[in-house]
């Protein structure tokens, strides 16, 4: 430790160590006076201070190198997961695509032709049984209808008090097994005629008003089908109307 001679009693006194420091006092008389080498103790403390300052500036630049390498690590991580996912992706896509392209080519090559009006719709045996009942008086409330169809039909036809009719249906080979019900005016169902592939009703109503039939299809059926009305005199064994189409 280095010392120094008071100005006011010449006694030695220690220099303080710190370079902070810019006055000491004696122990003996209290007089104050400036430590020896002042601006170099300045100079000194500027030194060190520069130097603190750069070895804050290099441990935060070091932090920020080891942040952006974790960045850096964890983004590389995640890009790998990424990539693995679409790889997996790609694979349950084709997988997807392998195991419904029998559907599609069934929707498009088998059931295409169908929506766009293509292919057996049951006009055909419809036709027959029109030209067999003619022969007893049957005429055709319009023609056949042909459509394309996933779900129930329904139409309405209005009717005369006693007038007899009859309803057919018949279904394309997407169609096996189709039902008939007709309804009155109140929505009554009045007659039925069950799962078949050609079903058809008879029923002569007591009445003028309007009827509505409903063709009903399988589960999961679709294709064409085909659906007529044919007016037709009453029955000639004395049966009452009633009992031309019982319910079931």
């Amino acid at each position: 430790m280095t010392s120094a001679k008071c100005v006011e009693c010449h006694a030695a006194m220690p220099v303080p160590a710190e370079l902070e420091a810019t006055t000491m006092r004696c122990p003996y008389c209290n007089a104050t006076q400036a430590v020896p080498d002042l601006e170099a103790r300045r100079r000194l403390l500027l030194e060190h201070q520069r130097e603190a300052r750069l070895a804050e500036q290099a441990r935060a630049e070091a932090e920020r190198e080891v942040r952006r390498e974790a960045r850096e690590e964890a983004q590389r991580k995640e890009d790998k997961q990424e990539a693995r996912r679409g790889r997996w992706g790609m694979r349950l896509m084709s997988l997807f695509a392998i195991l419904l392209a029998p559907t599609i080519i069934a929707v498009t090559v088998f059931d295409l032709p169908a929506r766009l009006g293509f292919g057996e719709s049951g006009a055909g045996r419809l036709t027959q049984l029109r030209a067999q009942l003619a022969a007893s008086g049957c005429q055709p409330l319009g023609g056949i209808a042909e459509q394309y169809a996933t779900g129930s039909v329904s139409r309405l036809m209005p009717v005369a008090d006693q007038q007899c009719v009859r309803v057919f249906a018949a279904g394309g080979d997407g169609h096996r097994s189709l039902s008939l019900t007709l309804y009155d005016a109140t929505g009554k169902e009045v007659a039925r005629a069950g799962d078949t592939t050609d079903p058809q009703l008879e029923y002569c109503a007591r009445g003028a008003g309007t009827l509505r039939y409903e063709v009903a299809v399988g589960p999961a059926s679709k294709g064409r089908l085909s659906h007529m009305v044919l007016n037709c005199p009453g029955p000639a064994s004395g049966r009452t109307p009633e009992r031309l189409a019982p319910k079931r």
